[in-house]
């Protein structure tokens, strides 16, 4: 499973959305292309993907700044694709008020960069001392410095593999296109005519290949009732399976 992790922290995804977002289970890639958000929602974050019950591959795509650069240190590996950066830095906040109000903003900023200090130390194996001059410096790393400070595990030796996003709204649309046509007679006779058609090329194709012998157009009919998408739909991956 993949997780997209994009924009600012704390605004386009949340510790809500990206707990909503996990699986019980398994492993999973979190791909992260943000400068960064609001300090407190990055460490939840992190927590909350330190935490998950499987591994988590950590790949930042392009930046990982600030609060997402925490974020990242709960992968179990961190892989950096060329031209992507690290930057880590002390946490940031604007006050309006009296002396008292800038004095307190003050001790919550020191108690947040005391936080992040631990994380990153117990992930490139330095002291929290150390990890807290990297942050004071607000220091930005190309991928292989990453990797030789510690605070990445790999550099990427390809390309980012493209990946297409559905919306889980129009899917559902279009299955309940798919039932309606499906549940029609003329809609179910269109279903099984392309069927059969897709049976005979492939058993052809596989013939030339040698893979396994063609199948008669008889045999390339569907051989299931055709009552239902889901029932369309696996008798269809069954043949597949079965002429691989």
């Amino acid at each position: 499973m993949r997780i997209d992790l994009f924009g600012v922290v704390g605004e386009d995804f949340t510790p809500a959305t990206v707990r909503a977002a996990l699986p019980y289970s398994g492993d999973i890639t979190v791909a992260i292309n943000s400068g960064g958000g609001i300090a407190v929602d990055g460490s939840a974050i992190y927590n909350i993907l330190a935490a998950h019950r499987g591994k988590v591959a950590v790949e930042i795509i392009g930046i990982a700044a600030s609060a997402a650069s925490l974020i990242a240190m709960a992968g179990h590996t961190i892989t950096m694709f060329d031209g992507s950066i690290l930057m880590i830095h002390e946490p940031q906040n604007i006050t309006i008020g009296d002396s008292a109000a800038h004095q307190k903003t003050v001790e919550q900023l020191e108690a947040h960069a005391v936080a992040y200090a631990k994380v990153y130390a117990k992930r490139a194996g330095i002291a929290e001392a150390a990890a807290r001059q990297v942050m004071k410096a607000e220091t930005w790393f190309t991928p292989d410095e990453a990797v030789t400070a510690g605070f990445a595990t790999a550099v990427a030796d390809r390309r980012a593999v493209p990946f297409a996003f559905v919306d889980k709204r129009y899917e559902a649309r279009m299955q309940a296109v798919h039932a309606r046509a499906a549940a029609s007679p003329r809609g179910l006779q269109k279903v099984a005519d392309a069927k059969a058609s897709w049976a005979r090329v492939v058993a052809s194709m596989n013939k030339s290949m040698g893979f396994a012998p063609a199948a008669s157009p008889e045999e390339a009919q569907p051989k299931v009732e055709l009552t239902g998408w889901a029932k369309i739909v696996e008798a269809n991956n069954s043949f597949v399976r079965r002429h691989r």
